[in-house]
C-alpha cells in the first residue's frame, strides 16, 4: 500500500504550489542568492517548511514524521525545481535523512525528529576530487584510536556543506584505497565545527552555496560511526545515492514544467509581423516537443520512485534509466527555452536563465547520462 493516497499526494502538491506562488517569487529568489550571510538560502523559509509539515514528509512515524516514502519526497523535490528553491531539501531530507534511517543506530535516529521540525541541517559528503562519478572510489581514511576514529582526506564540493549542522563523511576504516580498495567503508557524523575540519565555500553553477572538505586528523568518537556493526557501508551508500539521483530527477521534472509554461507565456507577449510569436506553427511545434520531453521524464521518474517505495529488485535499474532520460530531457528543454527567449534568455534579468543553470546541475549531479548508460551496459 502507498504511504499516501492519490488524494493526499495531490493535496501535498497543491499546498506546495499555493504557498510557493505567493511566497517564493523571482525577486525573493534573487534576494536570497545575494544575501550577505553567504548561506544562499532562507533560515526563516526553512522554519516555515517545518511548520507546514514538509520537512516531516518522509520521516518515519516513529520519529514524529508523517511516514511518507520517496514518492512523496519526489513531490517536494518537483516543487523545489519548479520554484528554484535554494534551501537544503536534497541534502537534508533525501541524503542525510536516508543515511540516518538506513544505517543509524536507535540513538542516532533521534536526529530524524530534529530534521522533521527544522532543527538540524545535514550534508552528505561522499564524492572525492579524483573519483569522477565512481561510487566506490574513497581514499579518505578512518583510523581507530582508542574510543575514537581519526579522519584524514578530502571530499569534493557538496551542496550546503557550508551551512550544515553535521556532515556525513564516508571513509575507509583502517586504511586507504581506491576503487579497488579492500578495506570496508563506513559513514561518520561530523559536526561542522569539529577541529581539523576545513571547509572551502563556493557557489555551484546555479548559485546555490556549498563547500569542499578537508579532514586533517579530525577526531570523532566511535559513536559517530553510523550503525553499530563492522560491515561495509558501500551498499547503503549506493542506495542513498540512488535516492539522491531520483530526487534530482524529480526536481528537474518540476523545473522543466515551469520552463515550458513560462516559455509559452513569453511567446504570447512577443510579437512579430503584427501577431504573437505563439501563433507561428514552427514555434508551436518546438513548444510541443518541450512538453513531450518533460512528460517522458516525468513518466520514468514516477516509475523509479514507485519501485524504490515498493523495494523492487529492479529499482536501481529504473533509477538509472530515469537519470538518463531526465538528463536528455533537461538539456533539450533548457536549451529550447533559452533559444525561444532570445538574447534575454542568457541574462540574469529573466528567471529562465536561472532555470537553465538548475537543469544543468540536475543533469550532471551524481553522474551524467553517459555514465549511467555505461553502468547499465556493464550490468
Amino acid at each position: 500500500m502507498p504511504a499516501f493516497s492519490s488524494d493526499e499526494r495531490q493535496l501535498l502538491a497543491d499546498s506546495l504550489r499555493e504557498f510557493l506562488i505567493d511566497n517564493y517569487t523571482f525577486d525573493h529568489l534573487i534576494k536570497l542568492m545575494r544575501a550577505e550571510d553567504g548561506e544562499g538560502f532562507g533560515r526563516s523559509e526553512w522554519a516555515q517548511y517545518a511548520e507546514l509539515g514538509w520537512l516531516a514528509t518522509a520521516i518515519p512515524e516513529s520519529a514524529d514524521g508523517v511516514g511518507g516514502g520517496i514518492t512523496e519526497l519526489g513531490i517536494v523535490m518537483a516543487a523545489c525545481g519548479g520554484h528554484l528553491l535554494q534551501e537544503p531539501l536534497l541534502q537534508t531530507l533525501v541524503l542525510g535523512a536516508s543515511a540516518i534511517e538506513l544505517a543509524g543506530t536507535p540513538a542516532q535516529q533521534a536526529l530524524l525528529g530534529e530534521i522533521a521540525v527544522g532543527g538540524h541541517l545535514m550534508a552528505f559528503c561522499h564524492a572525492e576530487p579524483d573519483a569522477g562519478y565512481a561510487r566506490n572510489f574513497v581514499q579518505t581514511t578512518a583510523t581507530p584510536n582508542g574510543d575514537n576514529f581519526v579522519l584524514n582526506g578530502q571530499k569534493g564540493f557538496a551542496l550546503h556543506a557550508n551551512a550544515a549542522d553535521s556532515l556525513i563523511v564516508s571513509a575507509r576504516v583502517g586504511g586507504g584505497g581506491t576503487a579497488s580498495g579492500t578495506t570496508p567503508l563506513a559513514m561518520f557524523l561530523v559536526p561542522r565545527e569539529t577541529e581539523g575540519l576545513g571547509l572551502a565555500p563556493a557557489p555551484s553553477l546555479d548559485g546555490r552555496q556549498g563547500a569542499a572538505l578537508s579532514l586533517d586528523n579530525v577526531k570523532v568518537p566511535a559513536s559517530a560511526r553510523l550503525g553499530d556493526g563492522t560491515a561495509d557501508s558501500l551498499p547503503i551508500i549506493d542506495s542513498i545515492l540512488d535516492r539522491g539521483a531520483v530526487a534530482i530527477c524529480a526536481e528537474a521534472v518540476g523545473a522543466m514544467a515551469a520552463v515550458t509554461t513560462q516559455t509559452v507565456e513569453y511567446l504570447k507577449t512577443r510579437e512579430q509581423f503584427g501577431q504573437p510569436l505563439s501563433r507561428f506553427q514552427v514555434l508551436q511545434h518546438r513548444l510541443v516537443d518541450m512538453s513531450v520531453a518533460g512528460e517522458e521524464a516525468r513518466a520514468v521518474v514516477h516509475a523509479a520512485l514507485q519501485a524504490i517505495d515498493e523495494n523492487r529488485s529492479d529499482a536501481q535499474r529504473l533509477v538509472w534509466n530515469a537519470k538518463v532520460q531526465t538528463a536528455r530531457s533537461a538539456r533539450f528543454v533548457g536549451s529550447q527555452a533559452i533559444q525561444l527567449h532570445g538574447g534575454m534568455g542568457m541574462t540574469d534579468a529573466l528567471n529562465i536563465g536561472h532555470y537553465y543553470k538548475r537543469l544543468t546541475v540536475c543533469e550532471t549531479m551524481f553522474g551524467d547520462a553517459e555514465w549511467y548508460l555505461a553502468q547499465l551496459a556493464d550490468r
